[in-house]
This record gives C-alpha cells, sequence and structure tokens, in this order.
C-alpha cells in the first residue's frame, strides 16, 4: 500500500503525528507518507476535496476544523453523527468517510485514570465535544467551561473530582489553563495537551497531590486506531510510542 495521508488543522507545527505516523509506516513496510496541511476555514473545504485524489489515503482532522468538517464528506460513521464532530477520514475509491477515534482513546485514558462523580470540562470545540460524550456515557456529571465563562472556573471546580482540559492552552508554552491554586489532592487532572510533556497544568496538579496525566497516551491510541481504519493493519504500537518518546522526551503517559 502507498499513498499520502495529512493533518488538517491551523497553526499545527507543533504535532508529533507526522513522526508517529512515519514510524509506524515504516514498521509495516508501507510506502506512505504522512504529512501536515495547515489550512485556515476558507482553506478548508478545498483542503477535503484533495483528499478524493487517487493517491490519497485520508486524513486526520484537529483544531478547528473537527466540526465544520463534517459537512464536506459523503458519510459518517455513528459516533460522529452523535457528536457532530471528526477526527479522521477515510478516502476509498474517490469518497470520504469521516470517523472519531477520539472517542475510544478517551474511553480508554479516562478509564484508566478511575471513575468519577463531577468532571469540568474546559474548551467547546470537537475534542471537548467527545470528552463529554465519554464521561456522560460513564455517567459522570458534566459541566462546560469555555472561555466566555472562565470567570465561573473557581466555583465550578469546588465540589468537582475531575478536570479536563480540552483547549489548546499550554501548547509549546509554560501556560496554564488553571491557577495552582484551585488544584487539589482530590480533583483528578486529564490535560490532553502533550507538547511539552509533562505540561506545566500536570506538573503542578501532580504537586498538589492530584492524579494527573498529559494527552500522549490519547495522541497514541487515536492515531492508531486512525491508522488502522486506513490501512486495514494493526498498528505496531511500540513503534509508535519510540517515535512519541523521540519527539516529545520520556516523560509521556503513553
Amino acid at each position: 500500500m502507498s499513498g499520502l495521508v495529512v493533518l488538517l488543522g491551523h497553526d499545527i507545527g507543533y504535532s508529533a503525528s507526522p513522526a508517529m505516523h512515519a514510524a509506524a509506516f515504516a514498521a509495516l513496510g508501507l510506502d506512505a507518507r504522512y504529512e501536515l496541511a495547515d489550512v485556515d476555514a476558507a482553506g478548508l473545504a478545498g483542503a477535503v476535496a484533495a483528499l478524493r485524489a487517487p493517491d490519497r489515503l485520508g486524513a486526520n482532522v484537529t483544531r478547528p476544523h473537527k466540526v465544520a468538517v463534517c459537512a464536506h464528506v459523503d458519510r459518517v460513521a455513528p459516533e460522529v453523527r452523535d457528536l457532530g464532530a471528526a477526527n479522521t477520514i477515510v478516502a476509498r475509491d474517490g469518497r470520504l468517510v469521516a470517523h472519531n477515534t477520539d472517542v475510544m482513546a478517551l474511553a480508554t485514558q479516562l478509564g484508566e485514570m478511575g471513575s468519577y462523580a463531577r468532571a469540568v470540562v474546559l474548551g467547546d470545540g470537537g475534542a471537548a465535544r467527545a470528552v463529554r460524550a465519554v464521561l456522560r456515557a460513564a455517567g459522570t456529571a458534566v459541566a462546560t467551561v469555555d472561555r466566555a465563562h472562565w470567570s465561573s472556573l473557581a466555583d465550578a471546580l469546588a465540589d468537582a473530582d475531575l478536570l479536563v482540559n480540552a483547549t489548546p492552552i499550554g501548547t509549546g508554552s509554560i501556560e496554564s489553563p488553571v491557577r495552582a491554586d484551585l488544584l487539589r489532592a482530590g480533583l483528578a487532572v486529564f490535560d490532553l495537551v502533550y507538547r511539552p510533556s509533562p505540561t506545566r497544568l500536570v506538573r503542578e496538579a501532580r504537586a498538589a497531590g492530584a492524579v494527573a496525566r498529559g494527552g500522549a497516551g490519547m495522541l497514541l491510541a487515536q492515531a492508531a486506531a486512525s491508522l488502522e481504519l486506513w490501512t486495514g493493519q494493526r498498528a505496531p504500537l511500540e513503534a509508535m510510542r519510540n517515535a512519541l518518546r523521540t519527539e516529545l522526551g520520556p516523560e509521556i503517559d503513553a
């Protein structure tokens, strides 16, 4: 199998996905490539249309296009129909099918962390939709805090036992979306940001005595599921994990 897979997003130069998928294709002996396709909202339709070319295997989709991309494909998988957000497109014979492998990855990651009664989810994009769906399916009450309501964060966290950061805040920086004094031992933290690993939010949560993990494990799990959709082959997890360690450092939660 040969062909091209792209990552559709905007301001995505930080992404570790190209290194991870290059390692996967090499381990499987496939003559395939994975490249960034940095496009804004105006360029999204054209970038999706380009996936219909004979040499395209499909795409991953990241911020800010996970919701908008659903309008440009031929068919959506059931989980995409439910969420209204996609992170993977499979191209077959010029037709495009949208999937969401974030859901499975999140369910695994959050399940490994424990069970929670009340969660606060930061953000309102496609990733936040997947987080809310997974948590509600597990019986967790969910409150969403977006940028317009950031001043309510302290109150929202007062009786929560899980905080999920589904915003890009902290990507490639020392910024945190949450003040350190709001973190505590009884508030588990899951930060979808994976660069740097660990993020400031994860480090400060652990310093406060909380269970906390970053987004590298989710990145790996959703990437493996996407790879299997494109290729029909089992993902070489160790090769992908080793590529992540090389790209992000040894302290990844994956």
